[in-house]
């Protein structure tokens, strides 16, 4: 009898654990090279729906797909009239956000995941496939750490321009995410 119990207990310790997640602390920048002058933009105040997380070991899976929202108007460069510019490019007011639908997240090596969504920039939606660092700072609080790389071309949007000069097509999106199991 006793070792029926203790099968029964080691069998739920070894079943994947579905968590509601909650989006603790969440930061977005954004960097575009240009020849005279780098630009950092970040935005802070990013909607995320939560989550809903598999804990299997110390691997961690996406249940179901979920929706991050950057409002346009709160990315800032630290410079308002480039900043407004950017928002043009964007297509503000008539697409107020950027969004991001996570479809998928797997584990490729060590704490190493690889993230598949879509992302829609001023009404056009393109797959994604990004890289992030997925690591535990105690058993209910992981920090993700990724960057993805988006052309401005493939959206069909303006390259911003400096001193008549254009930036590169290409603009570096760095995010961090720290969540919380429940």
């Amino acid at each position: 009898m006793s070792r029926i119990i203790v099968s029964i207990i080691f069998s739920f310790l070894l079943v994947p654990g579905v968590f509601a997640a909650q989006v603790t602390k969440k930061s977005i920048e954004f960097y575009v090279e240009h020849t005279t002058k780098n630009i950092t933009g970040v935005c802070e105040e990013i909607q995320i729906e939560e989550p809903k997380v598999v804990v299997s070991g110390k691997n961690y899976t996406l249940k179901s797909p979920f929706l991050i929202q950057i409002p346009v108007l709160k990315i800032s460069s630290g410079d308002k009239k480039r900043d407004a510019h950017i928002q043009e490019i964007l297509g503000y007011p008539e697409s107020p956000l950027i969004t991001a639908k996570i479809e998928s997240v797997n584990y490729l090596k060590d704490q190493t995941y690889t993230i598949q969504g879509n992302l829609t920039i001023h009404g056009k939606t393109k797959a994604f496939t990004s890289e992030a660092v997925v690591s535990p700072e105690n058993p209910n609080l992981i920090n993700v750490d990724g960057s993805v790389i988006v052309k401005l071309s493939e959206y069909e949007l303006e390259n911003p321009s400096l001193l008549f000069m254009k930036t590169k097509d290409e603009i570096e999106v760095k995010y961090q995410f720290q969540i919380k199991l429940k």
